[in-house]
């Protein structure tokens, strides 16, 4: 009696079948492929390559690889590091900023000289050059210009033609204590009423509305030509730091807040260009 041939494991792999289809009224039998165990196999193996190898060609040919996480357009990536130097640049004029403000305190509650805050101020100005870190174009020149006309009062560049003389009077009234270089009285103090109407002697912009313990509410306006007035002792203002001020405009209410204070009135001073000059030389009270 013959032996049965044992089937290895290639032999049953590679046996062929079958697939057919066979009409249900008419038994009629169509073959629909054949094909064996190993063919179908590296059929579908094949297959599930040719579709990852065309996923992966897609995705890195277009747009689509910015969606997946690392992967980035060149674009993407310059954009990223121009908007961090930007925003360290924003960071480092924020923080030269507050530091010319808090000198601005400092010399209200007279902690400092106006010659330190000239000093301050030159410190900031050198600090603000070297925040040139970003490559100027078309565009960013037409915005300078365009911000430059909108901002033409702001408080760091001030340049005009020449000083303006006339100018209005904040109160009418009678000096109680003149200007006094000497004994850094860089002001005049007008006796008034209290809640009498504080006005802005010329146009210009707010730089400086709050509260210091020694002078009460306090508002700065910065003017053209490199002149500032400052304005004590005010039992309110009605204006705040960035408002456009207009000649003549009321600002703030005349009072008798702070500690350096011994009745109603209103502590006036005129600066031009760092320097405190006498007010009653320009302004008829």
């Amino acid at each position: 009696m013959p032996k049965k041939k044992k089937h290895t494991l290639i032999d049953k792999l590679s046996e062929r079948f079958h697939i057919l289809l066979v009409n249900e009224k008419t038994l009629e039998k169509r073959k629909l492929f054949s094909s064996s165990s190993i063919n179908l196999a590296a059929s579908s193996l094949f297959a599930f390559l040719l579709l990852l190898s065309t996923s992966f060609i897609l995705i890195y040919i277009t747009p689509l690889k910015e969606y997946f996480r690392g992967y980035t357009s060149i674009e993407l990536r310059e954009n990223a590091v121009e908007n961090s130097m930007k925003l360290d640049s924003l960071e480092s004029l924020y923080i030269s900023q507050s530091k010319y403000i808090k000198s601005l305190k400092d010399l209200l509650s007279g902690n400092i000289s106006f010659e330190d805050l000239d000093q301050n101020t030159e410190n900031t100005e050198s600090n603000s050059l070297e925040l040139e870190i970003v490559k100027t174009n078309l565009d960013d020149s037409l915005l300078r210009a365009l911000v430059d006309e909108e901002d033409k009062y702001n408080a760091f560049d001030l340049e005009g033609e020449r000083f303006t003389t006339v100018l209005f009077p904040p109160v009418k009234g009678g000096l109680s204590s003149g200007f006094d270089y000497e004994s850094k009285h860089y002001g005049v103090d007008i006796a008034m009423p209290e809640n009498s109407p504080v006005h802005s002697i010329s146009e210009g912009i707010v730089v400086f509305a709050e509260w210091t313990s020694e002078t009460g509410f306090v508002i700065i306006l910065e003017h053209l030509n490199g002149l500032t007035s400052i304005y004590k002792h005010n039992s309110s203002i009605i204006k705040t730091q960035g408002d456009r001020i207009e000649t003549g405009e009321i600002i703030a209410f005349t009072g008798n807040t702070g500690s350096l204070t011994t009745g109603p009135h209103l502590h006036f001073e005129l600066w031009y260009r760092g320097e405190p000059v006498d007010p009653e030389s320009y302004i008829e009270f």
